[in-house]
């Protein structure tokens, strides 16, 4: 009898372990039906507020989450983004979707927030985790090895951080679509010479380089970097929108000290986290990874920028810092576009040996269904992209809000040289758009396209109106950069000039672009920078 109870015990127990082991399957499933992959990704501000960290982590983008990745597998780390989840989202995850969500957003909730340029140019921030990665053309091409070099990067550990983000992020292309091969083919036949195959390095001539969309036309964000991460050592808080940093009261002659930051959750409620109070300095950080206009905006409107734009706003002035927000860039484009049917991602793209202008095509999204369907209807774009501009601008507050867009102006060719080297590109898309390849693709001469923008001039040699096209056309690329420059704004270790426990990991950081898409060389970044932390990068 006694042996039959606990047989009978047994199997209770059994089955109670297996309707548990059920409903954690059910709970896991439904996290990653709503978008939440990873348990430590919550939109719980209050738990996530309740601790001390080692470090907290400002924007959920393209160099955040590489970076916060890896220094939790370390320290504790927050990780703070003021958007929602990629995962599960169609027009994030699907290839032919691209270009939605830069034209479905909104003021506060829409995966990309639209700011509008001072000239006038639209352009957009990514509001999601993931950033950037998750709302760009997917073009994945690393720097070049001279840009590295003027940088002052470690080489090695740049190669090893690139690899470490191809590994999960980068897919080299299973084979070239028909309008890729006609554009390969017309960029060489345009005199885009060498020819240099498939290769993820900067090099001049035409190239085929990798991807972040895979073979099946899936997308892969900087979230996915994620999975790299130590779970009992982050959170990744979603729809938290840091309003400003906190500083410790400085002693007499001490330099401010980040101690934590101040964030409002999805409906404005008010929230602070602070940094562990540790002994060491080093390992008791915020780290700003918000992008190029996040960064900067927040250091100003937690009261480091310059001392009298600070006043206009009342916010305390913790630095006087005259160079926050200043020598912002933005890679004008100069472009031709036609509607079409047909959906192709970048593949190949050209870099001219005089200007380093960049010649690509790309396909966005017009209307239709979020997977790829023939009555899709798609812009079909042939775009040179202004490497390296000499112009530069300014950006300041608006509004002390943090939802708020701050304002901005690029100066586009106010440099004269940068306007020359437009003309240039725009020579060789037309010599592209005339090239036996693109007349064989049914493509017809460049003066029968059926623009439905301002065709090019019929006289290319006419130098002003070659000009005109670049100042008619002219457009964003996504690629802006600057206001916390290095050397200017941030040290060489990215840390904060005159105030401690404070970093800046982003493309404000930049001098200029890498020249390409930036994704890879951002993504490499936040990898770089806390790789560099662990081995004892300190002050």
């Amino acid at each position: 009898m006694t042996m039959i109870r606990v047989v009978l015990n047994i199997r209770a127990w059994l089955l109670l372990l297996l309707i548990m082991l059920m409903m954690l399957s059910s709970l896991s499933s439904s996290q990653a039906a709503t978008g939440f992959p990873f348990a430590f990704m919550t939109i719980d501000a209050e738990k996530a507020a309740a601790r001390k960290y080692d470090y907290i982590v400002v924007g959920g983008g393209t160099a955040g989450c590489p970076l916060a990745a890896t220094l939790s597998t370390k320290y504790s780390v927050l990780l703070l983004e003021r958007g929602g989840s990629p995962y599960g989202v169609p027009e994030i995850e699907n290839a032919d979707a691209f270009g939605k969500p830069l034209d479905e957003t909104d003021n506060y909730t829409s995966i990309a927030q639209t700011f509008i340029s001072e000239e006038g140019v639209s352009n957009a921030r990514a509001r999601v985790l993931g950033g950037g990665t998750a709302i760009n053309a997917g073009f994945y091409s690393r720097a070049g090895s001279e840009y590295v070099r003027n940088v002052g990067w470690d080489e090695g550990l740049v190669e090893e951080s690139y690899e470490w983000v191809e590994k999960q992020n980068a897919f080299k292309p299973y084979q070239l679509s028909p309008w890729s091969l006609a554009i390969r083919d017309g960029l060489l036949e345009a005199g885009v010479l060498p020819y240099n195959g498939y290769t993820l390095d900067h090099v001049d001539g035409t190239k085929i380089s990798a991807s972040t969309f895979d073979s099946k036309g899936k997308r892969h964000t900087a979230a996915d970097l994620l999975r790299s991460a130590n779970p009992d050592n982050i959170v990744v808080l979603l729809n938290a929108t840091v309003s400003r940093i906190l500083f410790n009261s400085p002693a007499q002659e001490a330099k401010p000290r980040a101690s934590g930051v101040e964030f409002m959750d999805r409906h404005g409620r008010s929230y602070q986290a602070f940094l562990n109070e540790t002994s060491s300095s080093s390992s008791s950080e915020v780290i700003l990874t918000a992008g190029a206009l996040g960064s900067p905006q927040l250091l100003l409107l937690s009261g480091i920028g310059p001392s009298e734009h600070l006043k206009e706003f009342n916010i305390p002035l913790v630095l006087d810092a005259p160079m926050v927000g200043q020598r912002v860039q933005d890679n004008p484009r100069a472009s031709v576009n036609w509607l079409s049917h047909q959906f192709y991602t970048i593949q190949v793209v050209g870099i001219l040996i005089a200007s380093q202008n960049y010649i690509e095509s790309l396909s966005t999204y017009v209307n239709g269904t979020l997977s790829f369907n023939k009555n899709n209807v798609y812009r079909e774009v042939i775009f040179e992209k202004l490497a390296f501009p000499l112009s530069r601008g300014h950006l300041r507050l608006r509004t002390t809000d943090p939802r708020d867009n701050p304002s901005v102006r690029y100066n586009y060719y106010s440099n004269p040289l940068d306007l020359h080297r437009c003309m240039h590109g725009v020579r060789v898309i037309d010599k592209l758009l005339n090239s036996p390849s693109l007349h064989r693709f049914n493509a017809n001469s460049t003066h029968d396209f059926n623009f439905t923008g301002q065709p090019l001039p019929k006289n290319m040699s006419d130098d002003a109106a070659v000009a005109q096209i670049c100042r008619d056309t002219l457009n964003t690329i996504w690629h802006f950069h600057g206001g916390c420059e290095v050397g200017y704004v941030v040290n060489q270790k990215y840390q904060v000039n005159g105030v401690e426990g404070l970093r800046i990991v982003d493309a404000s950081t930049f001098t200029n672009g890498p020249g390409t898409n930036p994704q890879a060389t951002t993504m490499m970044l936040g990898r770089y920078v806390s790789m560099k932390i662990l081995q004892g990068w300190t002050e």
